[in-house]
């Protein structure tokens, strides 16, 4: 694509050890010039409608990356403790000893004080009362970047840099670097400086559910590591694995499918057809027999998770399972709208909020990583 004449000036930028990482700012540079000389001079542009010149000026609203591209683009962290960009310190993150991932939980803090998941023990182990975390703002944020110094450049040795785990009574770092976005005058006055890409997250979500529920070897949230870190937390006793004659069993979650239940389901993707143009044909990419479903793109996942999944899923599943699925479904259904109202955004905001907390309790905790990565 970058090859055609159309998209001759398209620039590439290769991610891996010789990617730019922090150093995006100087990638950024020149736009960053060009945005702060149209928004305090502008430019002197002709109204053909009118008739007359006048001063043309622009100001950028937001960036919309992935989750390791908001390290890129913020200068903030992206994994460990603090990965939550609006939780910064008070993000909830739990290190999971065998998986050897976080995971985030603790979503009844966005709640009301008055929801009934903050006071129920019986699901969740305890009570909540916390409040949600405010998001740092911009001028906040430049008060814990003004004493950080960038260095720009590689290694001239170009050796892998190694990531340091925090050693215990080290502060918590969150923030990198200074972004260079806040050169610009308004950056710090923005309340959304930077946005994520639904389609990434949705892809990520799809296939996390739909390896999950069919158990695909090496991609499923749902392993053997994950059942010893729930017997690790001492949380969710019917589902620690049981020793069967020098063997490790793994007890059948509420969201386990038997192998004709996985073919069942492989088999409704496999039939459905859809409208010219309104989605590929995802028929090539399900394998019914050895009850797989491999090689979907971003788009395929988007349809799958928004329309189809929660079809599949409700003659199959518990209730409390296609419950849950129902109401994921429906959250990004709802994002993905041609219409969008400030009262619809609202409630969703609150909406997800109960879902998440609604699937702590059917998920185990390594479900519960970062989707957007």
């Amino acid at each position: 694509m970058c090859m055609k004449q159309s998209n001759f000036i398209l620039s590439l930028l290769i991610p891996g050890r010789n990617g730019p990482g922090s150093d995006m700012d100087v990638y950024f540079q020149p736009l960053v010039d060009d945005l702060q000389d149209m928004f305090v001079n502008g430019a002197r542009t002709y109204d053909a409608s009118k008739g007359e010149f006048f001063k043309l000026r622009a100001a950028l609203l937001w960036t919309i990356t992935d989750f390791p591209g908001l390290g890129y683009t913020s200068g903030s962290v992206t994994s460990g403790e603090a990965a939550c960009p609006d939780c910064n310190y008070h993000t909830c993150s739990l290190r999971l000893s065998n998986g050897s991932k976080n995971c985030y939980m603790d979503h009844r803090r966005f709640l009301l004080d008055d929801h009934p998941f903050r006071f129920d023990i019986d699901r969740f182990g305890k009570t909540e009362f916390r409040p949600a975390p405010t998001p740092l703002s911009g001028e906040q944020i430049l008060e814990c970047t003004k004493d950080l110094n960038q260095t720009f450049g590689k290694d001239p040795s170009r050796k892998k840099p190694t990531n340091k785990r925090r050693r215990k009574g080290e502060p918590l770092v969150i923030l990198k670097r200074r972004s260079i976005w806040f050169k610009l005058p308004y950056w710090k006055d923005l309340l959304l400086r930077h946005n994520f890409d639904i389609m990434h997250i949705g892809k990520n979500v799809s296939e996390s559910l739909l390896n999950t529920f069919l158990g695909t070897d090496g991609k499923s949230k749902d392993n053997l590591n994950s059942r010893l870190d729930l017997q690790a937390l001492g949380i969710r006793s019917d589902l620690h694995p049981i020793e069967v004659e020098d063997q490790l069993y793994l007890p059948p979650a509420p969201y386990s499918m038997s192998p004709a239940e996985r073919k069942l389901f492989c088999q409704v993707l496999k039939g459905v057809k859809f409208l010219d143009g309104y989605a590929a044909d995802i028929r090539h990419n399900v394998h019914v027999n050895e009850r797989k479903i491999i090689g979907l793109k971003s788009h395929e996942c988007h349809i799958i998770l928004q329309h189809l999944l929660p079809l599949a899923v409700k003659k199959i599943l518990p209730t409390i399972v296609s419950a849950g699925v129902i109401r994921i479904s429906n959250f990004f259904k709802k994002l993905s709208a041609p219409v969008i109202r400030i009262s619809d955004m609202k409630s969703l905001e609150a909406d997800i909020a109960e879902t998440l907390s609604f699937l702590e309790t059917i998920f185990l905790p390594s479900f519960l990583i970062l989707w957007y990565t």
